[in-house]
C-alpha cells in the first residue's frame, strides 16, 4: 500500500515508502513513530470499547473515534492541548480485546458506538471527532444520533473524506496491515510484498525490540487486529453516507490534495450546517505530531465552547426572556459567537452550563 492509498483508506501509516526495506525514512515519519510509541505506552494496552482519556471537567465531552487501526490511543496526544474542562473519550473497535463478531456495515458499527456513547452520556448534544477513517465513522455516528432525534453539537473532522469510497483497497495484502500494527506501537513498519510469511516476519521484528507492548500480545490478538483493520476498510468502502445537520470543524492538511476549496465543496454536500476550516502545514499521517496538535487543540476547545453556548433545540427560555426579543439564530448566531473574545466565550459557556444544570435539577425534582 503506497502513501496515497493508505491515506485514501483512512490509515495514517508512517512507513518506508511502498515497503522498500532500504529506503530512508523521512524525519517526520520518525517523529510520528515516536509519537505513536509514546501514546501506546500511555494507553497501557487499553482495549475497552470506550477508553476514558480524561474525565471530569464542567464542559461537554468529546468522543474521539478510532482511525482504521481500530484503536484510539493516538488521541492521547490531544490531552495537553484541549482545555482541561472538556472530558475526552476514545471509541475503540470490537474484536480486539476478545473474540466477537465484527460489524458487517457502517450503520451497524455506528449503532453500536452510539449505544456506547449514550452509556457515558445519556442525552445530547453530542460532540464527535475522527481522524482519517475515524472521521468517516464519526460522520456515520452523527447520522445515527440524528436518526434517534438527538442533537450533534459539533463534528470535528481531521482531514477525512467521504468521496470515492468505492475505491478503497478492500483486497489489500496482509503485510500492509501488519505494517500498520507495527507503526501503532512505534516500530518501523519494515514489511514488504516480498515477505512470504508477513506475520512471522512481524513477530521477528517485535522480538528484536521488546518493551514496546506488542511483544506482550498473544498471536491471536495480533491476528484479530489485522482482521479488524481489514473489516474497517470493507465497511467504509460499502457505506453510502447521508447528510447531517450540525456544525463542523474541518482540519485540512496542505500537503495532501485536493485543495481546501475542493475538500470543503465535497463536505458541504454531506453537512447541512456551518463549516469552519483550519489548514495545517503537515502531511495527513503526521497530524498527531506536537506542532499540528498544538494548533488543533485550541481550535477544538473554542468550537466546543461555542457549541456549549448554543441553546439546545426545544430548550425553555430563561426566566424573563421572550423568544422574539432579538436573539439571533442559526448561521447568524454562529457569526455572532465567532466575533466574541475568549473571556466573553468563557462567560457565555459558564452561563450556558449553569442553565443546563438548572434544567437538570428541575427535571430531577419533577421526576421525584
Amino acid at each position: 500500500m503506497d502513501d496515497d492509498t493508505a491515506r485514501s483508506a483512512g490509515g495514517p501509516v508512517p512507513a518506508m515508502r511502498a515497503g522498500t526495506p532500504d529506503a530512508v525514512i523521512p524525519a517526520a515519519d520518525i517523529r510520528t513513530l515516536r509519537a505513536f510509541r509514546a501514546t501506546a505506552k500511555a494507553a497501557g494496552g487499553t482495549l475497552d470499547p470506550v477508553m476514558p482519556m480524561r474525565v471530569g471537567g464542567d464542559g461537554p465531552s468529546l468522543f474521539c473515534v478510532h482511525p482504521m487501526i481500530g484503536l484510539s490511543w493516538c488521541y492521547l496526544a490531544l490531552l495537553p492541548h484541549v482545555d482541561a474542562r472538556y472530558p475526552l473519550y476514545g471509541l475503540q473497535a470490537r474484536g480486539v480485546r476478545r473474540p466477537e463478531p465484527l460489524p458487517v456495515s457502517m450503520m451497524e458499527m455506528a449503532q453500536d458506538y452510539t449505544g456506547q456513547i449514550r452509556q457515558v452520556q445519556p442525552a445530547g448534544p453530542y460532540h464527535l471527532l475522527g481522524w482519517s477513517l475515524g472521521g468517516n465513522i464519526a460522520f456515520a455516528i452523527a447520522e445515527e444520533l440524528e436518526r434517534r432525534g438527538e442533537q450533534v453539537g459539533l463534528l470535528v473532522i481531521l482531514d477525512s473524506s467521504l468521496a470515492n469510497l468505492d475505491t478503497l483497497p478492500v483486497n489489500t495484502q496482509a503485510w500492509t496491515f501488519y505494517n500498520m500494527i507495527l507503526a501503532q506501537f512505534g516500530y518501523v513498519p519494515a514489511l514488504t510484498a516480498a515477505d512470504p510469511e508477513p506475520e512471522a516476519r512481524m513477530l521477528e521484528l517485535v522480538r528484536r525490540r521488546p518493551g514496546l507492548g506488542l511483544d506482550e500480545w498473544p498471536d491471536k490478538r495480533v491476528n484479530a487486529l489485522q482482521r479488524v483493520i481489514r473489516n474497517n476498510i470493507v465497511v467504509a468502502a460499502t457505506h453510502q453516507p447521508g447528510r447531517v445537520h450540525c456544525p463542523m470543524l474541518f482540519f485540512s492538511c496542505i500537503s495532501n490534495p485536493p485543495g481546501l476549496a475542493e475538500k470543503l465543496e465535497t463536505w458541504r454536500s454531506f453537512v447541512d450546517g456551518p463549516i469552519e476550516a483550519v489548514e495545517l502545514d503537515c502531511d495527513h499521517r503526521d497530524m498527531m505530531l506536537p506542532e499540528p496538535v498544538a494548533r488543533m487543540g485550541p481550535a477544538i476547545a473554542g468550537q466546543l465552547a461555542r457549541a456549549a453556548a448554543m441553546p439546545a433545540p426545544g430548550a425553555s427560555p430563561a426566566p424573563g426572556h421572550h423568544p422574539d426579543s432579538g436573539v439571533t439564530k442559526g448561521p447568524a448566531r454562529h457569526a455572532e459567537l465567532d466575533a466574541l473574545g475568549d473571556d466573553e466565550l468563557d462567560e457565555l459557556l459558564r452561563v450556558a452550563l449553569a442553565e443546563r444544570s438548572r434544567r437538570g435539577a428541575i427535571a430531577n425534582d419533577s421526576g421525584s
